[in-house]
Parts: structure tokens; sequence; C-alpha cells
């Protein structure tokens, strides 16, 4: 039996048990969201948590805009050569 700090650490570890009961119990709760209140009203709440995490979680809010926008922006004047 695993104690909760390892089991927390290895819940966003892919491939690992706890990240597939994570999965799954987010899945379930969206499917319960979606059965009770529609589709769309549990999109919006998930959209919002989304941009919680983000606020909350990422420390470099300009350099990971950047970087997305570097990852999108491609040269096309070395496309042809």
């Amino acid at each position: 039996m695993m104690d909760f700090k390892t089991f927390f650490s290895q819940m966003l570890t892919t491939g690992t048990r706890a990240c597939t009961l994570f999965g799954a119990l987010v899945g379930l709760i969206f499917a319960v969201l979606c059965l009770t209140i529609g589709v769309g009203k549990a999109l919006v709440i998930g959209v919002f948590c989304l941009i919680g995490a983000f606020i909350g979680g990422v420390k470099d809010k300009a350099g990971f805009f950047k970087r997305i926008i570097l990852f999108f922006h491609r040269d096309d004047a070395d496309r042809y050569e």
C-alpha cells in the first residue's frame, strides 16, 4: 500500500495506476455534470477550471504564450529552398 504523498505525486505521471484512477474520476465527474446540467454548461465549467488552473499554475505567463506563438508560427521563406 502506497502512502498519499506517493499517490498524489503519481497522479499526473502517465502510465501509472494513480493517473488512471485520476483520469477515470475526472471523466466520471464530467459525465455526471453533463447528465445533470447539460453538456454546454459542463463545458463552460471545464473551461473556467482550466483558466483557473492556468492562472494559478503557470508562473511565466508571457513566456508561455510566446512559446505557443512560436510553436504555431512558421516561416514560409525557407519552405521551397
